[in-house]
């Protein structure tokens, strides 16, 4: 492993005495491909120790819904039975109204040597990550986030451009020391521990949700479970039917069975899929249709033909890798800057934002209506239900979406305000860093000026449906779309 990823949290003495080592899965929730989990059985072989995964979901986080969670307890169910294949010390737990959370990781931890976890730099990870690191037990983070360690990488980049140098010139060596697929379970590893609380019974996620105190109008989504069977499943389908057609087909809004965009994020982002696997699935692909493979050094820094001479595949391994990477950079250097848009946003963008704050908007709308999809623009409409149905949005109906909320809201940061609620409340691969920055995009983040200067927007980039519905043949989109609200 890349001592790169490793970040301890405090300084307090590996306690050798102890029960067990402890990973507290929090964002690489699965049991491959998984640097966190290669660290912890590292740590249990050389302390002797067995292995203990707790992976847990609590009721207060922000946004709570059906949705959120059975995506969240499906992923757990499924490594509940891939546990009890490897015969590993997992133990779920899901809050409810009569089993409280209260204190519980605090007492998995005070009998574990030390405690390993995933360094997330998004949501609500980082603030219980330093909480629990108070507690006197040695504490590592391992940066799981992407194929390269995120403190390599350098600064907040400006724009993909400039992040792409960088990760080309690492990419060899980080992919040399990419996490085990398998990981190395044994006797002392896989030891038997009794757990000091009940475990969750997770065979009927359906019941457990439906009986949680949480939003249940944001309706489970059974048609998208969780986890890392259902993960692997959508990558083999992408693989056999959508990466062919990428380059060209990516941009156009388009039923999901059309394939026009990947359809893993919400795996990616829960951690059910690992975005070595991604890479490591596609390169396989290609090589097994007599493709290059090896990075290509005269095309560093190049938008094209750097991973592989295949268009399609570089093409989705560019947005897959630099572009995710861009957000989880900007993410682990300047997280505390999502609270508002004067700290979030290049200066530019934010003075022509603010020059133009007072200016007449055409419409406006309440959050009520932001939530029902009621405005007066039938395409904004369609790629709000497509969220309130799907939990995701097309790749271009987002940015689409994003720029009419910044154009009838009465302020920007009410636009601000307004698509991170929408996005965290619906979205399955919302509460992300490229959610963030994929909605800050819309108020100039990672752009430039752009004339004519315009109302509402100044110079900031600005898109329109009338545009949109020339550019795409959107009849296929919509009519999937009304079918959904039947």
């Amino acid at each position: 492993m890349n001592q790169a990823r490793v970040r301890r949290l405090n300084d307090a003495p590996i306690d050798r005495t102890a029960d067990y080592v402890l990973y507290w899965m929090q964002s690489a929730r699965r049991l491959r491909s998984n640097h966190a989990l290669d660290y912890a059985l590292r740590c249990s072989r050389e302390l002797g120790k067995p292995l203990v995964v707790y992976e847990g979901l609590r009721l207060d986080y922000p946004w709570a819904s059906a949705r959120i969670s059975s995506f969240v307890i499906e992923g757990m169910a499924a490594n509940a039975t891939r546990a009890h294949t490897l015969g590993i010390n997992y133990w779920p737990f899901v809050e409810t109204s009569e089993a409280s959370a209260w204190g519980l990781l605090r007492k998995v931890a005070a009998r574990a040597c030390l405690v390993v976890t995933d360094d997330f730099p998004c949501f609500i990870l980082p603030e219980q990550t330093a909480k629990l690191a108070r507690e006197p037990r040695a504490f590592f983070a391992i940066d799981n986030n992407g194929v390269i360690p995120l403190a390599l990488l350098g600064t907040a980049p400006f724009a993909a451009a400039h992040l792409r140098r960088r990760m080309h010139n690492l990419f060899e060596s980080a992919w040399a020391e990419r996490s085990r697929v398998k990981p190395r379970f044994d006797e002392v590893s896989n030891a038997r521990v009794e757990p000091p609380f009940a475990l969750t019974d997770l065979t009927n996620v359906s019941a457990l949700v439906g009986a949680l105190p949480i939003d249940q109008s944001v309706l489970r989504l059974p048609n998208k479970p969780g986890g890392a069977r259902a993960g692997a499943k959508q990558l083999e389908l992408f693989l056999r039917n959508g990466l062919s057609i990428y380059a060209d087909h990516r941009g156009e809004p388009a039923p999901p069975e059309e394939l026009h965009g990947s359809g893993l994020s919400p795996y990616l982002h829960f951690g059910h899929l690992a975005i070595e696997d991604v890479l490591g699935a596609v390169l396989g692909k290609v090589e097994k249709a007599g493709g290059r493979t090896t990075p290509d050094r005269s095309n560093v820094a190049k938008r094209q033909g750097f991973y592989t001479d295949d268009p399609n595949a570089n093409a989705f391994l560019d947005e897959a890798l630099t572009w995710r990477d861009v957000g989880f950079v900007w993410h682990w250097t300047r997280r505390a800057d999502t609270a508002n848009l004067k700290r979030a946003l290049p200066p530019w963008a934010y003075k022509t934002l603010e020059k133009h704050a007072s200016d007449r908007r055409l419409y406006t709308y309440s959050m009520d209506a932001w939530e029902s999809a009621a405005t007066h623009d039938e395409i904004w409409n369609a790629a709000q239900r497509e969220l309130l149905a799907t939990g995701v949005i097309h790749n271009y109906m987002r940015m689409l979406w994003g720029k009419k909320v910044l154009e009838w809201s009465p302020t920007p940061e009410t636009a601000y305000q307004t698509l991170v609620h929408l996005n965290n409340k619906y979205a399955v691969d919302g509460r992300n860093p490229n959610s963030y920055t994929g909605i800050l995009w819309c108020f100039g983040l990672f752009d430039r000026p752009w004339a004519p200067e315009r109302p509402v927007f100044g110079q900031v980039r600005y898109m329109s449906s009338e545009n949109t519905a020339k550019k795409f043949k959107l009849r296929g989109y919509l009519d999937w779309v009304r079918a959904l609200a039947r």
